[in-house]
């Protein structure tokens, strides 16, 4: 019984290994070294839409 179970057992454990392996980025950054860089640009972008907010806002001159 134990036997029959070993090919799917062996097949779950290279499934676990590549889904841990490709967790990982090529170039070696950390998930959270991903979500840094992440927060960072969507600061940039807030940064960027609040002054197109503030200058559609301004009253046009004439």
């Amino acid at each position: 019984m134990i036997v029959s179970w070993l090919p799917f057992l062996v097949l779950v454990g290279i499934w676990l290994w590549y889904s841990r392996a490709s967790r990982r980025s090529s170039s070696g950054t950390s998930w959270v070294d991903l979500y840094e860089q992440q927060v960072a640009e969507n600061r940039r972008t807030n940064a960027l839409l609040e002054r197109i907010a503030a200058a559609l806002e301004k009253p046009s001159p004439g």
